[in-house]
């Protein structure tokens, strides 16, 4: 048996590769007689993930061609398996020369990887190639170009996949609105934080006074109203905007709680989550539904690690509903343990669940992810009529997967943002925030490959602080504690 045999079978592991290359430095490049394919193009078609990493990582080159010129990109874009493409080719881009991103030949019709992932609507290779400078403007045997074919698709989710980093601004836009018209309506209708409220409309990123002149503006059609009115135009002003909508509608009285509390948080000189830097990172963090998903696994016992995690639940769930009315509270899950009735808990409901609670069981992070969060959460009101707000979930854990697939935690993410798109909705609908408590180099190295998977990264921010650590040096400055945990949640909304 070769290596091209082996990688058909899915047997090519790293010491039969050494063994390979040692006796033949040229065999990773070299195509194999039946069908053409080097070893690269063969694991590329058979969807062998871990098998392209390692003939990457042996320096295989990303675009040697197989027979007839299909470059390894070529063949993902399109022979790979649908759910195996969006990975393969990240791995490819990854080695692959930006003069090759293009390359194609006769034999594929001269269409371009870009041309197939449109075809395919494959959205996420459509914005990976584009954001390793796939080109929009070369000619196929048919003489149309990929943006051609994109708008002949009349699909909007593939128009926007082509300019990715617009599409993450859109996005963006929608909070800054949310944000603006909180502003605005605070600055309307509570006169004694009029004053405070127009200075950090100047000071929030996107929403300048022009910006809240001109929803002020929208709002009230030109007319100078009452209170009362004005109340009843934002209450008609947010049913005739779906996005809004999501967050208020049939609510007028929600914004006025959320003045109110916006106020007492201004007057708090316990904290600095009012002052005109943090208010607007605050506003934004809690218009989205808090998610604490943390690992309750055996391993969790040791380093005062659970202890840490619950301390950290308890105080994020302080800081991101202290704006909110009553009744608004944050979901907790656990790995393995189920909590009843814990889609809303206050904060005695927090205290409660995490000292019911107690480490035992594996990491079946992904697996338990999509089963105890991305279903009952996400995927059920997709189809019972959609999201009333955005979510941001955050995951706190201290090793690797167990019992599933290291893969099963960015697969889980990946198949999130298909479900959203497909309902016509923003990936970042969904936001992830992941951290690290302990300092395994198991853990280390899972969460770096999370943070380089960029068939995820709009979704997901993992951050580079140990969680434990850092909460233990804020131990005795409650104060720089709060400010470090919403400029790292407000992490999970800025794009480079």
């Amino acid at each position: 048996m070769g290596i091209h045999e082996d990688v058909r079978q899915g047997k090519l592991v790293e010491y039969l590769l050494d063994s390979y290359i040692r006796a033949n430095p040229n065999v990773l490049d070299e195509q194999y007689p039946s069908d053409g394919r080097t070893p690269l193009g063969a694991a590329v078609v058979a969807g062998y993930t871990d098998m392209v990493k390692l003939l990457l990582k042996k320096l295989a080159r990303a675009d040697a061609p197989s027979k007839g010129g299909w470059t390894p990109l070529l063949l993902a874009a399109t022979t790979t398996r649908w759910d195996y493409r969006p990975r393969i080719i990240q791995l490819l881009l990854e080695r692959t020369p930006p003069n090759s991103v293009d390359k194609t030949g006769p034999v594929a019709g001269n269409k371009t990887p870009l041309m197939f992932a449109i075809k395919n609507k494959d959205i996420e290779s459509i914005r990976l190639l584009r954001r390793a400078g796939a080109s929009l403007d070369v000619k196929n045997d048919d003489g149309l170009t990929a943006n051609q074919m994109a708008i002949a698709a009349s699909d909007e989710t593939i128009t926007q996949a082509l300019y990715p980093e617009k599409e993450e601004a859109s996005f963006r836009k929608i909070s800054s609105l949310v944000v603006s018209v909180l502003l605005t309506v605070v600055s309307r209708i509570n006169v004694v934080v009029r004053n405070f409220a127009n200075r950090v409309v100047q000071m929030a990123p996107g929403v300048a006074e022009k910006v809240k002149r001109g929803i002020e503006k929208l709002i009230n059609r030109g007319t100078n109203p009452s209170k009362d009115q004005f109340v009843k135009n934002v209450d008609r002003f947010v049913n005739e905007k779906p996005v809004l909508s999501r967050f208020f509608k049939g609510r007028p009285e929600y914004i006025q709680e959320v003045a109110k509390n916006m106020r007492d948080l201004e007057n708090d000189t316990s904290t600095p989550l009012g002052n005109k830097q943090l208010l607007p990172k605050t506003v934004e963090v809690s218009m989205h539904q808090q998610v604490l998903y943390c690992d309750d696994s055996g391993s969790m016992s040791s380093e005062r690690r659970w202890e840490s995690q619950a301390q950290l639940v308890r105080r994020i769930a302080q800081i991101t509903t202290r704006i909110l009315p009553d009744g608004e509270g944050v979901a907790l899950r656990f790995i393995n343990k189920d909590i009843n009735n814990s889609d809303n808990l206050t904060l005695d409901g927090i205290r409660i669940a995490l000292e019911q609670t107690s480490p035992g069981g594996g990491t079946a992070i992904g697996t338990n992810l999509k089963s105890k969060i991305l279903e009952p959460l996400v995927y059920s009101r997709l189809n019972q009529g959609g999201i009333k707000r955005p979510f941001l979930i955050s995951i706190i854990t201290d090793g690797e997967p167990s019992e599933e697939n290291e893969s099963a935690l960015a697969d889980a993410i990946l198949e999130c943002g298909r479900k959203l798109e497909a309902a016509g909705l923003p990936r970042k609908t969904v936001n992830f925030m992941i951290g690290q408590v302990g300092a395994t180099e198991s853990a280390r190295g899972f969460l770096n490959g999370l943070r380089g998977n960029r068939v995820i990264a709009d979704m997901v921010f993992v951050t580079t602080d140990q969680l434990d650590a850092r909460l233990a040096d804020l131990h005795a400055n409650q104060a720089g504690l709060d400010q470090w945990l919403i400029e790292t949640l407000f992490s999970t909304f800025k794009k480079d």
